[in-house]
């Protein structure tokens, strides 16, 4: 869901009947006693949904699930009461969201799509409670001859606000080195164990040319432009920077800002210090000394926190307090924290239960097995997809009952096809599909569904009706597909789940847990999920769903503010 372009264009007004349906769409909630804010977010979705807002409704009204529908969706929506109590908690801060990607991206049409990637998905709902401005670096043609016409700053949309969005523009070349060359696949490759270490990476000429010419320097122009934004806002500068493109950004805004309330959240596995080693030392030092700029370092899970402060300890040789999971460097604290990333359980669960989806679950109506097994991924090396096929064909093999009445639907988002490790992996992915379906298929049953494409409203159908759910990634940061599994599910499905996920910290107790790379324990778990009782099968999933209701979106948000008022908001106490 949050890996999916959405267009909202700018501007655009409602026709005559679509205006009709929101308006008998929000009456028609009001005569059912449901919540004014409820009843108007329901009938302003999507245009392809407005038109849809009373079967909509009354689908609702007819769920099973009725109490927990309205009072997830009413409970749940970060909105203007989470905006007011960062103003209460935050009175005198003036918010910039610091990421690679924009909000929105523009559209060859004039319009705008919303950024692919969960990281902006939850960075949308940040910003706007936060009433952040935004800075971002100009990554395409479209977004540089956009600058050239309206300047490097200007409105983007968010949900259902606006923030003043910076760009910092560097040149094409630039851009490369910093993201295709270091970015991904180095720094993702490592942070996510993915070298094969006899043979990779080859730290060459290339790799320290990009660094300095790429990494770093779009790094400073980064920073240039968070201190240009920040001498222009009215109250203390609070910098939240995102991601593992941006490590080196802290430290240079700390030595320009010295008053700046700085955090950097990391939103993929943090390694151990030794695999850090992996980098020559001038990298890794970098990266570690460019975070240690902050006051606050976020991670996703309690794992993170131990390697980073580990790291800190043994690759830095820094004073580290493990009771205060704090480290000590050039007289000032820097915390490091673990906040749990989620969804906006509200807007998710409207989602599920659009015409667009309802539309997607009666296709899947028509050809769906007995059993159902689903993936919904990027085609990403860490996402460990072909294994996930691999214990599928033991699956099969060991339980020849189940020819004909399972599949596996894996629909997969193409990922990053200009670095030539994912295209190979995309090509091992087809590989290992074809012989599995040809050695195993019979009398018009494939063994495998794979389906490359985007669809947000297809992978919400397969969400709500998958039986087992393959989450088996070598490494991830949190997984929010696990979490909108969870969440959505109407099947008593059961997900299987890598315990090297971000995400099973949290879930761990009602899932299938995993080892990756153990492709038998993986089958194992399959049939575990299919043949398992009902009784079970709910307690699991009902036990998920209550995890994901409870640490969403606002939860990730506020903890985060919390922090920052407790360990880093007193003036001069530790800001630096």
């Amino acid at each position: 869901m949050h890996r999916v372009a959405q267009p909202v264009c700018i501007g655009q007004s409602l026709t005559e009947r679509e205006s009709l349906s929101v308006a008998l769409g929000f009456a028609f909630g009001l005569a059912l006693g449901i919540p004014v804010s409820l009843a108007l977010g329901v009938a302003v979705r999507e245009s392809d949904a407005l038109t849809n807002t009373i079967s909509e409704l009354m689908l609702a009204m007819r769920s099973p699930e009725e109490p927990a529908f309205l009072d997830s969706v009413e409970r749940r929506r970060p909105g203007t009461s989470l905006r007011a109590y960062i103003t209460r908690t935050l009175p005198h801060s003036s918010t910039i969201v610091v990421a690679n990607r924009a909000p929105h991206e523009p559209r060859p049409d004039g319009g705008f799509a919303r950024g692919a990637g969960g990281v902006i998905t939850a960075l949308l709902t940040l910003a706007e409670v936060t009433a952040a401005d935004w800075v971002a670096c100009a990554r395409n043609d479209a977004e540089r001859a956009l600058i050239e016409e309206r300047g490097a700053t200007w409105d983007a949309p968010l949900l259902r606000s606006e923030t003043r969005l910076h760009y910092a523009t560097p040149t094409p070349e630039q851009y490369e080195q910093y993201y295709s060359v270091i970015s991904n696949p180095v720094l993702w490759f490592v942070q996510h164990y993915l070298w094969d270490l006899a043979n990779q990476p080859v730290i060459n000429g290339r790799i320290h040319r990009a660094w300095k010419n790429g990494y770093v320097e779009v790094n400073k122009q980064v920073a240039r432009k968070v201190v240009e934004v920040a001498r222009g806002l009215p109250g203390r500068p609070l910098v939240m920077v995102h991601d593992y493109q941006l490590y080196l950004v802290p430290k240079f805004v700390r030595e320009q800002l010295h008053g700046a309330i700085i955090q950097h959240f990391v939103h993929i596995p943090w390694p151990t210090p030794q695999y850090w080693k992996v980098l020559p030392r001038e990298m890794r030092d970098a990266i570690l000394f460019g975070l240690l700029g902050c006051d606050i370092v976020g991670f996703q899970t309690s794992l993170d926190v131990r390697n980073f402060l580990m790291t800190c300890e043994e690759n830095a040789g820094l004073a580290v307090d493990e009771r205060e999971k704090a480290v000590l460097v050039d007289g000032r604290v820097v915390y490091a924290r673990a906040y749990p990333i989620s969804i906006d359980v509200a807007a998710t669960t409207r989602l599920s239960y659009s015409h667009g989806v309802m539309v997607e679950e009666r296709k899947l109506r028509d050809w769906r097995p007995q059993h159902l097994i689903v993936r919904i991924d990027r085609t990403d090396p860490s996402k460990n997809i072909v294994r996930g096929f691999l214990a599928y064909e033991k699956l099969i093999a060991h339980h020849p009952e189940l020819k004909g009445r399972v599949q596996f639907w894996a629909f997969l988002q193409p990922s990053r096809q200009d670095v030539a490790a994912y295209r190979n992996y995309v090509r091992k992915v087809r590989q290992t599909v074809q012989r599995i379906n040809a050695q195993y298929g019979a009398q018009g049953w494939q063994p495998i569904r794979l389906e490359l494409g985007e669809s947000v409203r297809k992978a919400m159908a397969a969400m709500r009706n998958f039986d087992a759910l393959v989450v088996n990634s070598v490494y991830d940061g949190l997984n929010l597909v696990a979490k909108e599994g969870a969440l959505v599910n109407r099947s008593d499905g059961v997900i299987v789940l890598s315990e090297n996920v971000g995400a099973h910290e949290e879930l761990h107790q009602h899932v299938l847990s995993v080892n990756p790379f153990d492709i038998e324990a993986t089958a194992n778990a399959m049939h575990q999920a299919i043949v398992m009782g009902v009784d079970e099968k709910r307690r699991r999933n009902e036990g998920a769903r209550e995890v994901v209701r409870t640490n969403d979106i606002a939860r990730w948000i506020t903890r985060q503010v919390q922090d920052i008022r407790d360990l880093a908001a007193a003036p001069g106490l530790r800001a630096g």
